[in-house]
């Protein structure tokens, strides 16, 4: 091999472990710091101000094994009835999801019902042109609440430059898969991430879990190809010039995937989502708001292309091998590292594998033709509960 093929490869691969790291270690050990330093000062969002009406929005599907514990939970909660509407979406389900709600009409919960199973982003576009109130609250229907989960998520909206606000999910695993444990312990750490970014009041991309937005600010959700509401939401809020905040104290709890298949077929439609929309997000990486884009390239970008970046940093090292000491000892590192992960000798290690797998593939599809609408429904831990 020529020297400048050396140096061109040497260059690949500095840039890739750079990005690597900076990815997994650097960007969440110094956003604590780079929090404290840009804290946005927050603006009218004092206990006691004057609580705004909600809507609560939940797109169903086949839930009757946690739409009653649902209801019930809401019924629950701590927020003024005449302010609260409740808004349950059946979308074509064939189990008794609807018939459920249902009896529930006399409490105050209204049955939207679609005449065929068309998706959630769709089922979400019907729900909010039915909304009257000005806080949309979305959420899924297996996601429980505490009871003071709206007062506290629509308390930053007292600031008028908050369009978002998303809740602190709490995961965690009855599975006892390796996946499902891998989850929970990741969740923790995004949770964290989520909190400096909300600090910051640019959080990049909500929780389809637990999240509420200005219904003026609401953007219809494509249906055409699989798409995360959650993300596409909050992502076009803060492109229309508005934050977006995190609120840890708003809580809701929900478990994992039933089984590892299904957690893993879970990250390959996220992953597709999320490359089937990359061009609309990429005005956030605009330069006059570095922020903003800091944030965006350093939590998503890079993690959504982790995948490519790893299989670059691989290969570029074995090119390097009879370069000196350092790649000889460096591809010997990452070679024991995925040997460990792929036996399942550390679990972590083989959920992060596993995750970048499905991100991979997720990618490729997303250049194949896709039927829009329909639901992919996995097991969860809860659902015989």
């Amino acid at each position: 091999m020529s020297e400048e093929f050396l140096f061109g490869v040497r260059v690949v691969f500095w840039v890739m472990l750079i990005l690597i790291l900076h990815c997994y270690l650097f960007f969440p050990v110094t956003l604590p710091f780079v929090s404290e330093i840009f804290k946005r000062k927050k603006k009218g969002a004092v206990e006691g101000g004057e609580l705004p009406t909600v809507s609560i929005l939940i797109s169903a599907y086949n839930e009757e094994a946690v739409i009653e514990r649902k209801i019930q939970n809401i019924l629950q909660i701590d927020y003024p009835r005449e302010k609260l509407e409740v808004l349950i979406g059946d979308d074509g389900s064939a189990d008794r999801t609807a018939e459920i709600v249902e009896r529930y009409a006399d409490r105050g919960i209204t049955l939207v019902r679609a005449p065929k199973n068309a998706g959630k982003a769709a089922m979400l576009n019907r729900l909010n042109r039915i909304a009257k109130n000005e806080i949309l609250v979305l959420c899924d229907a297996n996601t429980m609440f505490f009871p003071n989960v709206i007062r506290k998520l629509v308390q930053p909206f007292q600031d008028s430059e908050i369009g978002c606000a998303c809740g602190h999910l709490i995961l965690s695993d009855k599975s006892g898969s390796v996946l499902g444990r891998g989850e929970s312990s990741y969740w923790d750490l995004e949770s964290e991430i989520k909190k400096f970014e909300g600090i910051l009041d640019r959080l990049i991309g909500g929780n389809g879990a637990l999240y509420a937005i200005r219904r003026e600010l609401y953007t219809e959700l494509p249906v055409k190809k699989s798409v995360m509401d959650d993300f596409f939401i909050a992502t076009k809020v803060l492109q229309k010039g508005f934050y977006c905040t995190f609120v840890s104290s708003a809580i809701g709890t929900e478990q994992t995937s039933k089984e590892s298949s299904g957690e893993f077929r879970r990250k390959v439609r996220i992953g597709r989502a999320n490359f089937n929309f990359l061009l609309s997000y990429l005005p956030l990486l605009n330069p006059l708001r570095p922020l903003t884009a800091y944030l965006f390239f350093s939590h998503k970008i890079l993690r959504w292309f982790s995948p490519h970046i790893l299989i670059l940093l691989y290969v570029t090292n074995a090119l390097l091998l009879t370069s000196g000491i350092f790649y000889q000892v460096s591809f010997g590192v990452i070679t024991l590292i995925l040997l460990v992960s792929l036996l399942k000798i550390v679990p972590s290690g083989y959920y992060f594998l596993s995750m970048n797998y499905a991100m991979l593939k997720g990618f490729f599809l997303a250049f194949t033709r896709e039927k829009s609408g329909g639901w992919a429904r996995e097991a969860r831990s809860d659902d015989e509960a």
